[in-house]
């Protein structure tokens, strides 16, 4: 029997750099930092304009940031794209550390669906902060898609 679809998931991968802005925590060089998720969503609601859950997606997965996390730890949240009002793709994930919970924002900017040569940077590039639980902020971060992992991310796909 055909079964129709509820939903689908996708595997993304963002790696790249963190400093830490509270010198309490390091130094402000530049340290290994990556989430990995798997975020998707349910049909229609996804993608219903109309919809409170319009283009916004629950993720979940790891992340690591060198210096802070002892390895890659368990986070949770959302993205949300937002192609018309901010122009915007934005990642809100939680995790701990030994008790502490810390909250991540990170966007990839100027995406402009009119500007299609503009995508390659705006897709790939995402510009995070990390912060406690109260918003004192920890570190900075810019991530990257890597195109080597292009095929890996499309072959994630997968219906639910």
């Amino acid at each position: 029997m055909l079964s129709i679809p509820k939903g689908f998931t996708i595997t993304e991968t963002m790696k790249g750099d963190h400093h830490f802005v509270d010198p309490s925590r390091g130094s402000a060089s530049d340290r290994l930092f990556y989430f990995r998720i798997e975020w998707g969503g349910a049909f229609p609601e996804s993608f219903n304009p109309a919809s409170t859950e319009f283009l916004t997606f629950e993720a979940q997965g790891v992340i690591f940031a060198s210096g802070l996390t002892p390895g890659e730890v368990p986070c949770a949240g959302s993205l949300t794209l937002d192609y018309i009002q901010s122009k915007t793709l934005r990642y809100e994930l939680d995790f701990e550390v030994e008790g502490e919970a810390y909250h991540y924002v990170g966007e990839k900017v100027d995406v402009n669906l009119l500007k299609p040569l503009l995508l390659v940077k705006t897709h790939t590039t995402c510009y995070g902060t990390l912060t406690t639980n109260d918003g004192t902020i920890i570190s900075r971060s810019v991530t990257h898609f890597d195109p080597a992992a292009a095929l890996p991310f499309v072959l994630s796909f997968r219906l639910r």
